[in-house]
């Protein structure tokens, strides 16, 4: 196996890494004496029709020898008892193809540097007639507008802002409400005034089409913007959507959304108790007792539902203090009461949803009931072991992803991890 195999099985391991330093030491990972069972359910996967199951058994057999270098307490098993191993050689069988050259994951080490360096050194500050501030990538050719979440700092894009092998002349528009870097939400701003401002972007570049691509509850920006200028995107990609509370679309929380709601409705309508409202939300994000979690199934997907550690606070900026956290209430019940039901049914723009098959920050059974309002081809893909940031943790899918959704205008390439659901036999270009 080349070092692009042996690379992409270290990206594998540092998701559990990120997630909890201490995880591979705690919980060995388990080694089964005979993989040709494991070996044996890859066999129908036609990107894997050309490789004899000789070749399979030997990078599952290498995979996992390398893995255990980073578990001190592997051990050998008689089966596969562990469903981190099993999603250990889901990642191993696609690091072979890669590293036969059948898809084109690649490893992505991220960038040494802050984001606030690679906006220094790679971006241009640039702001609307209007005053609202945007950033725009200096290298790239092809337009595409990242709308991430309300009040959320940029930590969370580090690797794609930091990368500079795609063609993607990347524009970042500063959430109204709040500051790109620190986060939070300082003042209450409704969607549809978000809408006026990413279109007055393109205005101020003179984009006449651009892709957009969209995190979490980003999401409605971007099927707002799609459906009021159809003629100035040219596809969408909504990635891990939050989009709870669509009128006509049967509720089903995530368990993040369930717990969250009630702290928000408390905040929006006894604001004194914000701070101490914020201060539990804090708590709650907080690491789980490890040791509670006998049960290999439910620690593992617990596990992979986490974002990484060196970028949790971050992701808690909006509800941090009590100010903000009032105005992330405001803004999740004005959103829910906009009229995207109306809006979506008349998209007819080409949208690729990925959504992380572990996700417990949003429904993907819920998400998946609201694109079928879409007037357009929607493309759904679910990432086994991805979470909520996939654009952090899954940084080399999520680049092949978006690469062949939007540079190579195809629906992408099903692997033994990424699960496609194609609504289109091809994207227009």
């Amino acid at each position: 196996m080349g070092m692009k195999f042996y690379g992409l099985v270290d990206e594998a391991l540092s998701e559990v890494h990120r997630r909890e330093p201490d995880y591979l030491s705690r919980f060995p990972i388990g080694i089964p004496d005979d993989v040709s069972e494991i070996a044996a359910r890859y066999a129908g996967q036609p990107l894997l029709a050309a490789y004899p199951a000789a070749a399979i058994e030997q990078a599952i057999a290498d995979g996992l020898a390398h893995a255990a270098k980073s578990s001190p307490t592997a051990r050998r098993v008689s089966g596969e008892d562990d469903p981190l191993t099993g999603w250990l050689c889901d990642g191993i069988v696609d690091a072979l193809q890669a590293d036969r050259g059948a898809v084109a994951l690649e490893p992505c080490p991220p960038p040494e540097k802050p984001v606030s360096e690679i906006f220094a050194d790679g971006y241009s500050e640039r702001r609307t007639p209007a005053g609202s501030r945007y950033f725009v990538r200096n290298g790239g050719g092809r337009p595409l507008l990242v709308i991430s979440a309300t009040g959320t700092p940029p930590e969370i894009w580090r690797r794609f802002l930091g990368d500079t092998s795609h063609g993607f002349k990347i524009i970042v528009p500063e959430r109204q409400g709040g500051d790109l870097f620190t986060g939070g939400l300082q003042r209450h701003v409704e969607l549809s005034t978000e809408t006026d401002t990413l279109a007055a972007i393109l205005d101020a570049e003179a984009i006449d089409r651009a892709d957009l691509l969209a995190w979490c509850n980003g999401a409605r920006l971007a099927i707002d913007l799609a459906g009021r200028c159809p003629d100035r995107v040219s596809a969408v990609v909504l990635l891990t959507p939050m989009l709870k509370g669509i009128h006509g679309v049967e509720p089903n929380p995530s368990p993040f959304e369930r717990d969250l709601q009630p702290l928000l409705d408390a905040a929006a309508r006894q604001t004194a108790m914000a701070p101490f409202l914020a201060k539990t939300i804090a708590q709650q994000a907080q690491s789980p007792d490890w040791n509670r979690l006998k049960d290999a199934a439910a620690r593992v997907e617990t596990l992979f539902g986490r974002p990484a550690k060196d970028i949790a606070a971050n992701l808690l900026a909006p509800m941090a203090e009590g100010g903000s956290l009032i105005n992330v209430a405001r803004r999740v019940a004005s959103d829910e009461a906009y009229p995207i039901h109306e809006i979506l049914p008349a998209v007819k723009t080409p949208m690729l949803v990925i959504m992380g098959a572990n996700d417990q920050v949003v429904s993907n059974a819920y998400t998946s009931a609201v694109m079928r309002m879409a007037a357009g081809p929607v493309t759904k893909a679910f990432l086994a072991g991805g979470g909520h940031y996939i654009q952090d943790l899954q940084y080399p899918y999520f680049r092949l992803l978006l690469t062949e959704y939007l540079e190579r205008d195809r629906p992408p390439s099903g692997m033994a991890r990424v699960l496609v659901e194609s609504g289109d036999a091809g994207r227009p270009a």
